[in-house]
């Protein structure tokens, strides 16, 4: 799943989605990774 919000890449983790990708459009990647996400890009076409 593609998600910018902490709480959204948290409850991806809690929902046992298979790959949590954070999308960091505010400089918070430490936090992102802290919540959950698998990966922290800061556009999608940094995964192209």
């Amino acid at each position: 799943m593609f998600e910018d919000a902490l709480s959204g890449v948290a409850a991806g983790r809690a929902g046992n989605f298979g790959y949590v990708v954070g999308i960091d459009r505010l400089g918070h990647a430490e936090d992102l990774r802290r919540n959950g996400a698998d990966v922290v890009v800061t556009d999608l076409a940094e995964l192209l």
